[in-house]
């Protein structure tokens, strides 16, 4: 019995070509398309890169018994970067930044750099806020063209809690930590060694 070997290609999008079938790079699934990633490797790649909107539900009764209809959205420049939140009441959350009460921006003398028109629901603008963290993060052009000012990703060593989910900002944290396993060590090599 012979066996035939196939031909292995690399292709200008990344995935490998067995005949007309291509493998994904993120999984090694035969997939037959013209991208580098099957659907579920790419779905995953580009939730792991994007912000969700916060869940409102404890909001929208206060919201309906205080009768607000314009929310914002806003980014603030701080010390770690580029703060984006929304609010119902601007001004009242404007001035928790300011007066440190904002667990996030306490220490980080947040001014605000930009606002939002008025958006007639909190859960569109949360979907914004969402988009613009997200554009942020990844260096998007999006967020220059919103907002006017070149991103700059948030992340507040003091308020590791703030940070978003996905570990996204975790990186300076990595390299702490490394930095002070090897710290450790070298007392270790000095006091035994």
């Amino acid at each position: 019995m012979r066996i035939k070997i196939l031909p292995v290609y690399a292709t200008m999008f990344g995935g490998t070509v067995f005949g007309r079938k291509r493998l994904c790079a993120g999984c090694g699934r035969i997939i037959q398309s013209r991208y580098k990633r099957c659907y579920r490797c790419h779905m995953a790649l580009k939730r792991a890169n994007w912000h969700d909107p916060e869940n409102l539900s404890a909001l929208e009764e206060d919201d309906l018994q205080h009768r607000r209809n314009k929310f914002y959205v806003y980014v603030l420049d701080t010390d770690f970067g580029h703060y984006v939140g929304h609010s119902g009441n601007l001004g009242a959350r404007l001035n928790a930044h300011a007066q440190g009460k904002v667990f996030s921006t306490a220490s980080g003398n947040p001014k605000k750099i930009w606002q939002s028109a008025p958006l007639p629901t909190r859960a569109d603008a949360a979907r914004f806020e969402a988009a613009l963290k997200s554009w942020r993060d990844n260096s998007r052009e999006e967020f220059q063209k919103y907002t006017g000012h070149a991103p700059m990703p948030f992340y507040n060593p003091e308020a590791s809690s703030a940070r978003p989910a996905g570990g996204r900002g975790g990186c300076l944290g990595m390299f702490v930590k490394i930095n002070i396993v090897v710290l450790v060590l070298a007392l270790i090599a000095m006091v035994f060694g």
